[in-house]
């Protein structure tokens, strides 16, 4: 690793955290996903030390509706938002120390106090991104470069670790797993190694549902290595190491959930799915609407609130950052088939842990989709921000876009299908008589830069993918000045 791609990598933790401060002291209070209902757990665990039971009236559609709609205005309290409280304990248990330092400072500075250790954790998330780039392309450290500057100026992701939720502990501890399931693929690992892996996994089950993806994706590095016939691996010992630490840590949350709710709840979530009276629900939702409105709302909402969907999922960015970001999806997708094809033309050599590492990243991929498609079968939960447990294959395959489309030769593949973006929506704009000249200059714009790079010598990859990334953080600066701030002010 050279001491140039070092300096990028703090300078890319440096911007992340100017622009996070922005976010956590700048957007109004309780203007982020289900805020208030996080804090509320913090506030019952500080003031009664028990974990709060999730009980029928925690939810009040109608209330929570005109908070919303006033801005949550200071006569009106969020004590009554408390539909969270089926959440494993360990987010909360860990803020509870601060919120009771900050006490003295009044609400307001103990939510925006919350708030900043929430963007610290965030900056771990980016930091175990870049480690487990290494560790699956040692020899190629433009990748961890990319794929770190990829999580950390994505707007959403901003705007949810500068806020106070469970989410980011969550993807820290999936991002660690991972680091070390990494690891476990490219040398063989005694028991106390397995044993930190189980802890680590056991953390995540006590910090978000989410976590438990974890579980198969350990599963299944495990059984390589025994079936790889590795000796300190090739015993039920190993496995034994990696499993008892999650079970003893998961074990008396999910008898606490058996007593309160009982039936076979071990999650709350049947609990969750009796109180949330009044969220849309997608049978309705199909019903009422139709099969088509609902897969158009699916796939452009999903798109749209991973990029940045603001607030309580209604503060838009302008529908030119979203024109933006589908061509520059479009063209990080381009590049990522253009490695493949290098790869299977064996102009791309990996070793069998590399190929294991990939094969793993996509597991996780394909857990996380379909986590999410399992749970919009029963709610209308179209938020992209379900996809963030998956940041780290998500990361590299942008990476791995960026170096593909602004390699000497995918520059030109690329260059075309941004033409061919170009020629689509000009057509699409003439069938319905109303041509949007703005994504016409953005294609041409993009199509004549990366004929540019074409004609420019080769090696320069790295350079265009940091500048494009760039980009992208300049998006997120005008999502906090331009949408979050004027949209939710009081």
């Amino acid at each position: 690793m050279s001491s140039r791609h070092q300096k990028f990598f703090w300078l890319i933790l440096l911007l992340y955290l100017a622009l996070g401060l922005a976010y956590a002291l700048l957007t109004p209070l309780w203007q982020a996903p289900d805020e208030p209902a996080h804090f509320n757990n913090i506030v019952a665990i500080a003031t009664t030390g028990h974990l709060p039971e999730l009980r029928p009236g925690d939810y009040d559609q109608a209330y929570l509706e005109a908070l919303k709609a006033a801005h949550f205005p200071p006569e009106l309290s969020i004590a009554p938002v408390r539909y969270e409280a089926h959440q494993p304990p360990l987010y909360y248990a860990l803020m509870t120390p601060l919120y009771r330092v900050t006490a003295s400072l009044g609400q307001q500075n103990q939510a925006r106090a919350l708030r900043l250790f929430n963007l610290l954790i965030g900056l771990e998330i980016i930091s175990f991104i870049w480690l487990a780039g290494h560790r699956l392309f040692p020899h190629r450290p433009r990748v961890a470069l990319l794929a770190a500057g990829a999580v950390a100026f994505l707007p959403m992701h901003i705007a949810m670790t500068a806020s106070i939720n469970n989410d980011a502990l969550a993807e820290l501890f999936i991002a660690a797993v991972m680091l070390r399931l990494l690891r476990a693929l490219r040398m063989p690992q005694r028991w106390p190694s397995w044993a930190l892996t189980g802890f680590f996994i056991g953390l995540g089950l006590l910090t978000k549902f989410q976590a438990y993806i974890l579980i198969p994706l350990a599963g299944v590095v495990w059984l390589w290595q025994l079936k790889g016939g590795w000796r300190q691996a090739k015993t039920w010992f190993t496995g034994v190491a990696l499993a008892l630490p999650a079970l003893l840590l998961g074990v008396p949350w999910w008898l606490r959930n058996l007593k309160l709710y009982g039936g076979f709840d071990l999650f709350g979530l049947e609990r969750h799915n009796v109180v949330v009276v009044g969220q849309p629900r997608t049978a309705h939702w199909i019903a009422t609407q139709g099969w088509s409105a609902y897969l158009e709302r699916f796939f452009t909402f999903t798109f749209r609130s991973f990029w940045g969907v603001f607030g309580w999922m209604g503060v838009f960015m302008d529908d030119r950052a979203y024109l933006f970001l589908t061509l520059l999806s479009v063209l990080v997708l381009t590049g990522v088939l253009y490695q493949l094809w290098r790869w299977q033309q064996k102009q791309i050599h990996l070793t069998p842990a590399q190929k294991r590492g990939l094969i793993l990243l996509m597991l996780q991929l394909v857990l996380v989709l379909a986590a999410y498609l399992w749970y919009n079968l029963d709610f209308v939960q179209h938020q992209g921000r379900y996809l963030f447990p998956a940041l780290l294959p998500l990361s590299l395959l942008a990476a791995a876009g960026l170096l593909g489309m602004f390699s000497h030769r995918g520059s030109r593949v690329a260059a075309y299908v941004a033409l061919l973006m170009l020629l689509a929506w000009a057509l699409a704009g003439l069938r319905v008589h109303d041509v949007n000249g703005w994504a016409l200059l953005l294609a041409g714009a993009s199509a004549l830069a990366l004929a540019v790079r074409a004609l420019t010598r080769a090696g320069r990859a790295l350079w265009w993918g940091l500048a494009t990334e760039a980009l992208v953080a300049l998006l997120a600066l005008y999502a906090l000045v331009g949408a979050i701030i004027p949209q939710l002010a009081r």
